[in-house]
C-alpha cells in the first residue's frame, strides 16, 4: 500500500470517527470493509455496484456530507488514486446532494 493510499484510509477512519462524535452514525460495517480490503478498494467497490457510501444520506442531513467518502475521493491529491470516471461519479452525486452550494 503507497504513502497516499494509507493517507485516504486514515482520513476514511477519521472521518467515521467525527461521524459517531458528531451525528451518532456508526459506520461498523464500512470500516470493517476497510480493514479488509483497504480504502481506495472499498471505494472503488461500492462505486462499481452504483451505491453511495454508508451513511451519506445521515451524513447529508447532519449538514457533514464533508465526511463522506466522496468527498474525501475528490480531493487533492487522493483523486490520483481513482479513475476519471470515479471521481467524476463523485463530483455529480456531490452536485446533486448540494455540496457545493
Amino acid at each position: 500500500m503507497s504513502i497516499l493510499e494509507k493517507q485516504f484510509e486514515q482520513e476514511l477512519i477519521k472521518n467515521c470517527e467525527l461521524a459517531q462524535k458528531e451525528c451518532g452514525y456508526t459506520s461498523t460495517r464500512f470500516l470493517q470493509t476497510i480493514e479488509k480490503f483497504g480504502g481506495v478498494k472499498t471505494a472503488q467497490e461500492i462505486l462499481r455496484k452504483g451505491r453511495l457510501s454508508d451513511g451519506f444520506e445521515k451524513l447529508q442531513q447532519a449538514g457533514r456530507i464533508e465526511l463522506t467518502m466522496e468527498a474525501s475521493m475528490i480531493k487533492r491529491p487522493y483523486a490520483e488514486l481513482f479513475t476519471d470516471d470515479e471521481v467524476n461519479t463523485c463530483y455529480e452525486v456531490l452536485c446533486e446532494h448540494g455540496y457545493y452550494e
